[in-house]
């Protein structure tokens, strides 16, 4: 365990900037692809947006208004004068924005027959989509097109509006304008005619105003006053196209990165993640090979090594017939059982593809199909034998009379069984020992014996194959054989499980550890990824 976790450790470490340079290069296609994509489409998206106009006032409140109109915004009693005045001024927003002064600009300018104010904003039809008159969408629509800010903290409050037509926004926002200084000042000439002792100055009052008239200067601030006027939009204020098709490529590309890096590290944790679950290290992973009807290209799968020596496929075969003679250690005469946890995961496809690879390099090798029940192999490469080893054994005749040998390769071949059936039950004939002696005289003639056997789980041929083996290869479907059901398929080996030399895993995307990803391949990676955390989730 201690070692596991250094190795891990170890991992991370080395990951570093190379690791993530690699990751992006090898999928370079998508991190390039998809951010073009998406700059592409949000063009075509925002040239069909028109263009809007904003124009806006600028509204100073006078702010010896603000702390009198507290009270109204109910101002708590001890407020300090500073927070009154924010309070204030945020009360001042609030009627700008009121429906009461809509409606009035709405009415003075006949906004209801407008047909740019006859739509109602999304966010409104889902608060109230059946209660709604036309006087309500036209001052939601007015509201939707209003924006009221204070600018920093100071007593200046900015009013902007937004419309389709440059001359349209800069009539309504001086009427939007007009209409508060309008209610600005009646409010201020009630609140002073209401103020006790209005009229009286203090000492410091009288000060002041002394000083202003020294300077030229009028203290007399009615209420709020226009300070910026309205003006004609000469350019559009939106949208920002290029802002905005700039933002989403160079957010598509962000993100895309950061998914590279983490399916490259997802990838290279996949073979700690095997070494804890398996308790035995991975050697290697094999593409998807798509199976097909026809018996050329049936007989073409099993012979791939010698039919497409380039492939991906063909070079995991290598890696892992490099490995199995390393441990060997120079012994001959050495048995190799090629399993897996359930039918459908190519094992004997694998098998027969690590003997001929043997054979073509020089080595004598036997493949022998121990799968009894489908006779796959023998189906794809001595369709029309007479006899196999179930025949030979049960009839107690030598197998060395049921071997044949392929012409092209030099690879030797046993087939399971003739096409009559077997009168002898299988495991039992697998038990016997005759065959024993049978694999003695075999190991002699033969350094490399490869066995195709059936699966773990479903059958229990496989145990006593087990015995007759050396090493052990076991290949499972990582991203679609449940990883539990994959541990106890080799816990079914017994005693026989420290033969296992390690872990295959089989239908990987072709692309997934090559240098340069293809675009679907790298699709294909990110749903098993996607997949497989769902399924660790459900676990």
């Amino acid at each position: 365990m201690a070692e596991q976790k250094a190795s891990a450790e170890n991992h991370r470490a080395s990951f570093g900037f190379s690791g993530a340079r690699f990751a992006v290069v090898k999928r370079a296609k998508a991190v390039l692809l998809l951010p073009a994509i998406a700059a592409a489409l949000t063009l075509i998206v925002v040239a069909l947006i028109p263009d809007w106009y904003t124009s806006s006032v600028l509204i100073q409140i006078d702010p010896r208004q603000t702390i009198s109109i507290a009270p109204d915004a109910q101002t708590p009693s001890g407020t300090q004068p500073f927070e009154a005045e924010r309070r204030a001024v945020e009360h001042q927003i609030a009627v700008l924005q009121s429906p009461r002064l809509i409606d009035d600009v709405a009415e003075q300018l006949n906004l209801s027959d407008d047909p740019e104010f006859q739509e109602r904003p999304l966010l409104a039809w889902l608060g109230a989509p059946f209660t709604a008159d036309d006087r309500t969408v036209t001052r939601e629509a007015i509201a939707a097109h209003l924006s009221v800010m204070r600018v920093h903290s100071s007593s200046l409050i900015r009013v902007r509006f937004s419309s389709r037509d440059a001359a349209k926004a800069e009539r309504i926002v001086k009427a939007i304008g007009a209409a508060y200084v309008t209610h600005a000042h009646s409010k201020s000439s009630a609140a002073e005619t209401s103020l006790p002792g209005h009229g009286e100055q203090t000492a410091s009052e009288k000060v002041f105003s002394s000083l202003l008239s020294q300077y030229g200067l009028n203290h007399s601030l009615s209420g709020a006053r226009i300070v910026e006027r309205a003006y004609l939009p000469r350019q559009p204020a939106g949208p920002k196209r290029v802002r905005i098709v700039a933002t989403v490529g160079l957010s598509t590309f962000v993100l895309l990165l950061t998914i590279a890096v983490l399916l490259e590290r997802t990838s290279r944790a996949k073979s700690r993640e095997i070494e804890k679950v398996l308790a035995c290290p991975h050697m290697s992973s094999l593409p998807t090979v798509v199976s097909h009807e026809e018996t050329d290209m049936r007989a073409r799968n099993v012979r791939l090594i010698v039919a497409e020596p380039e492939c991906r496929y063909a070079e995991a075969v290598r890696n892992v017939s490099q490995a199995l003679s390393a441990r060997a250690g120079g012994t001959t005469g050495r048995v190799i059982l090629v399993t897996s946890a359930l039918p459908g995961e190519g094992a004997e496809l694998f098998a027969s593809n690590i003997a001929h690879h043997m054979a073509v390099v020089g080595q004598t090798s036997l493949l022998i199909d121990c799968d009894f029940r489908t006779k796959s192999l023998t189906r794809q490469l001595a369709p029309r034998n007479a006899i196999g080893i179930l025949d030979q054994v049960t009839a107690r005749a030598p197998l060395e009379d049921a071997i044949l040998r392929d012409g092209l390769t030099g690879v030797h071949f046993l087939p399971a069984a003739g096409p009559a059936p077997a009168p002898r039950a299988a495991s039992s004939m697998l038990r016997s020992a005759d065959l024993s002696e049978a694999f003695v005289r075999l190991k002699k003639r033969f350094p490399t014996i490869v066995l195709s056997s059936p699966p773990l789980l479903p059958f229990t041929d496989v145990r006593a194959l087990a015995d007759l083996a050396d090493q052990i290869v076991f290949l499972t479907a990582w991203e679609r054989t449940p990883h539990e059901l994959a541990k106890k398929a080799l816990v079914t080996l017994g005693t026989n499980q420290h033969k296992v030399v390690g872990a295959v895993l089989t239908d990987v995307s072709e692309g997934q550890d090559a240098g340069f990803m293809s675009f679907g391949a790298i699709l294909e990676e990110i749903w098993r990824a996607s997949r497989m955390s769902s399924l660790d989730r459900a676990a």
